[in-house]
């Protein structure tokens, strides 16, 4: 056990009371039973959504989701043409009716953060998107 033990680093932090209150009952509630292993496993989804577009030379795979308003006229093209333009990275696309106005399409994609994070950017450009998220997953964590 000892030999564990050194090979971690112990901190220290300070957190407003309902701040914690509310993470100990999210990370319980998904199963967490050490506050140490749901703080881990935060700190790695915050360093996965920030640092993969900071180092265009790493290669993953990334979700981009989509809600737009498909009555924007030629918006559904115009998304359809940028995935062409970068078939090379687009794996699969599912799209989804959320109602009369909006859609949601899921592009799952693959290749360097650099052209990951072209393709979310020349999408998010299009008039008449809603909402764009990128998740990328380093193929080497």
């Amino acid at each position: 056990m000892k030999e564990k033990e050194e090979n971690v680093k112990r901190i220290s932090i300070s957190l407003p009371p309902t701040l914690l209150d509310l993470f100990d009952k999210v990370s319980s509630s998904m199963g967490y039973n050490e506050r140490s292993r749901a703080i881990q496993a935060a700190m790695r989804n915050f360093i996965s959504e920030f640092q993969w577009s900071q180092e265009p030379k790493s290669r993953g795979s990334a979700v981009i989701l989509l809600i737009y308003n498909h009555e924007v006229g030629g918006l559904d093209e115009k998304i359809t043409d940028i995935q062409h333009k970068y078939r090379n990275l687009v794996s699969s696309t599912l799209h989804i009716h959320l109602d009369e106005i909006k859609c949601l399409a899921v592009i799952v994609v693959r290749g360097s953060s650099f052209e990951i994070k072209k393709i979310g950017e020349e999408l998010a450009s299009l008039r008449g998107i809603l909402q764009l998220k990128v998740d990328y997953f380093e193929h080497s964590v």
